[in-house]
């Protein structure tokens, strides 16, 4: 430069008060007297000054408290969600839903070849509300009997035992009701394998004659018996439906009788002839009610979907659980993301600094270096991370410390993969419901992003 942009360079610290010790006017009188350079070139001062914004980036990042909080939290509900998928892929793996989605198929399949006649639908609803209503009953009234016939014994009354005692006599008389109960449902599948005998005995057709075959007096006489047994067998299994509604008529008329004679409960009680009859009738009714609905094709059916829903609803709870945890690691994800970026940004703008602080302040004073261009900023790579910020300008790599192990969990575990897995999983069950065979599902390998 000419002595007179050198005298321009001086008179800019003539407003300079005495005693400065920035040390500005000593670099720019020194590169004064070096002369001028290249913009390209960075002297040791400079690049003291860009080392010095490195390590001070550094120094900020290493004690940003947010790091270690952030990235556990991501690495424990990524770990979580992951734990969560591999406990379900190994719940289809063992098969169970693939076994009963084959169960039910089987049972809707033996139901379409049985010839067995079907029972009504609103039969087999009411069986147990009805074995459960007779069971109340039960309880009722014969605890008040058990009950009755405990305190016979003093005891209720004896000493300062007598709320025990009471206690337990209430107690133990509502267990006759509950044994009655369940013994009334247990006498309907004791009855029924007699009855289904005896219509098999009755409805048997006997072997036919060949043709030709000649048949002895002993065997026609056998034969002659049979179907007169037979015959017997199927009048007495078409009279029995007769007779019980017989019964039921009769203890109705009986207890309407009751009812015209007496407007009010008689004194005496009501004759016990009549009382054994009606409770007589309400049990061999839940007994009848209960074998009437007894269809092995329909329970078959009933049991093997009902496995299979239970299969079912336990699948969508482990689905809603699974999607809970992939929200709420994707959540951890995008903040450890977004703290990321902000870091990154943080180590920027303080080389940033270093350029528009001082480097291109006592550039800009001096004038003995060209100028800079500003550096076009990359294309097609979405990651954050430190560029070159002047075209040709050297200057020192940032320091990214613990910010390299963030971007690798960024991008090693990103939300989709635990996406892709559960999906994955998803078509698993699909197909085995379907009926399909069973694949096992791997962890698909998700690039980095």
């Amino acid at each position: 430069m000419s002595e007179m942009s050198r005298g321009e360079s001086r008179d800019l610290f003539s407003h300079c008060p005495s005693g400065c010790v920035c040390g500005v006017r000593e670099l720019v009188a020194r590169q004064a007297e070096q002369g001028e350079r290249s913009a390209d070139e960075v002297d040791a001062t400079e690049m003291r000054s860009l080392l010095v914004a490195v390590r001070d980036g550094y120094e900020t990042v290493r004690s940003d408290p947010r790091l270690v909080v952030r990235r556990h939290a991501a690495t424990s509900r990524y770990d979580k969600a992951e734990r969560h998928l591999n406990r379900m892929r190994t719940t289809l793996a063992e098969g169970q839903v693939e076994a009963a989605a084959a169960k039910v198929a089987e049972a809707e399949r033996s139901a379409d070849e049985s010839t067995e006649p079907r029972r009504p639908r609103w039969l087999r609803l009411v069986r147990w509300p009805t074995v459960i209503g007779i069971g109340f009953f039960d309880v009722w009234y014969f605890s008040q009997v058990f009950r009755f016939l405990t305190s016979q014994t003093g005891d209720a009354t004896s000493g300062g035992m007598a709320k025990v005692y009471a206690m337990l006599e209430t107690l133990v008389a509502v267990v006759p009701g509950l044994v009655l109960a369940i013994v009334i449902a247990a006498s309907a599948d004791l009855l029924l394998r007699p009855l289904r005998a005896w219509k098999a005995a009755a409805f048997r057709k006997p072997e036919p004659i060949g043709e030709g075959e000649k048949v002895s007096r002993g065997r026609r006489l056998l034969r002659g018996l049979g179907a007169i047994g037979r015959w017997f067998l199927r009048l007495v299994w078409w009279l029995l439906p007769v007779l019980f509604v017989l019964f039921v008529l009769s203890v109705i008329a009986i207890w309407s009788a009751l009812r015209a004679k007496y407007s009010t409960a008689p004194p005496n009680g009501y004759p016990q002839p009549s009382v054994i009859l009606l409770i007589l009738l309400l049990a061999l009714g839940t007994i009848v009610v209960k074998m009437l609905a007894d269809d092995d094709v329909a329970d078959k059916i009933s049991a093997a979907r009902r496995r299979l829903n239970w299969q079912r609803r336990r699948y969508r709870l482990f689905a809603y659980q699974a999607d809970r945890l992939i929200g709420a690691y994707d959540s951890a994800w995008r903040d450890l993301r977004t703290l990321r970026d902000d870091l990154v940004g943080l180590l920027r703008i303080k080389m940033l600094s270093a350029w528009e602080g001082f480097i291109l302040r006592v550039r800009s004073l001096h004038r003995m270096a060209g100028n800079v261009t500003a550096a076009p900023w990359p294309t097609g790579d979405d990651r954050p991370h430190p560029h070159q910020e002047f075209e040709g300008v050297p200057q020192p790599a940032l320091e990214l410390g613990p910010l390299l192990e963030i971007c690798r969990l960024i991008d090693e575990r990103h939300p989709d993969r635990l996406r892709t897995l559960k999906r994955d999983i998803d078509d698993e069950y699909a197909r085995q419901v379907g009926g399909r065979l069973l694949t096992v599902v791997e962890p698909p390998a998700i690039e980095a992003a």
